[in-house]
């Protein structure tokens, strides 16, 4: 079953020019985009954290200087996006971020996941030409996007599972099953994160 690429489409908290250093606006989008990447949805955690991960322009600040620091056209990014992306834009203005059957969609806009999907395996695919050319300019079919997608699926239910164990445990109820569950989780976990950083 095909699921939408981003969990959540994420809001920005400000609008307009606030802050003038990229250093003070990357405070606020890590915030925003609950540490995840704008386009692929990949974890900061799996990159390097906050410190790898990049303040990215929608429309690039080298062809349109005075939107530089403006909050609405930045976003928070991986690195293998921001540079995939570089300075890509099919307009003529900012404005223009498609012209007929390329460019790009704010990922902040709900149309977002009308262009792109989550596979069952966790890979990234399109639905749509803009969906197309925003994946092969991105490079949302690299490997890793798929890896750390279901890392941090793992990893997320392995912390509830652990939690529920533990508050069952409190009330002396029989934990054992559960544990096994766990167990399984721990494995397939450590798994993945070796085939991922064999990737790298």
């Amino acid at each position: 079953m095909l699921k939408p690429v981003k969990d959540k489409i994420p809001i920005r908290s400000y609008t307009g020019e606030c802050w003038k250093t990229n250093k003070s606006n990357k405070k606020r989008l890590v915030i925003d985009f609950e540490k995840k990447c704008s386009y692929c949805d990949d974890h900061d955690h799996y990159s390097g954290g906050y410190n790898s991960y990049h303040v990215e322009h929608f429309a690039p600040k080298e062809k349109f200087k005075h939107l530089e620091f403006t909050y609405d056209n930045l976003l928070y990014c991986c690195p293998y996006c921001n540079i995939s992306k570089s300075n890509k834009w099919v307009g003529a203005n900012e404005f223009e971020n498609i012209i007929g059957e390329q460019g790009f969609v704010d990922p902040c806009s709900t149309d977002y996941n009308k262009h792109l999907v989550r596979n069952i395996d966790g890979s990234i695919g399109y639905i749509t030409p803009i969906g197309a050319y925003m994946y092969t300019e991105l490079k949302l079919y690299l490997r890793r996007h798929m890896l750390i997608h279901t890392l941090e699926k793992v990893r997320t239910r392995r912390k509830m599972l652990q939690s529920k164990i533990e508050k069952k445990e409190k009330r002396g109820e029989d934990t054992k099953i559960l544990r096994e569950v766990y167990k399984h989780l721990c494995v397939v976990f450590s798994e993945y994160y070796d085939i991922y950083f064999e990737e790298d």
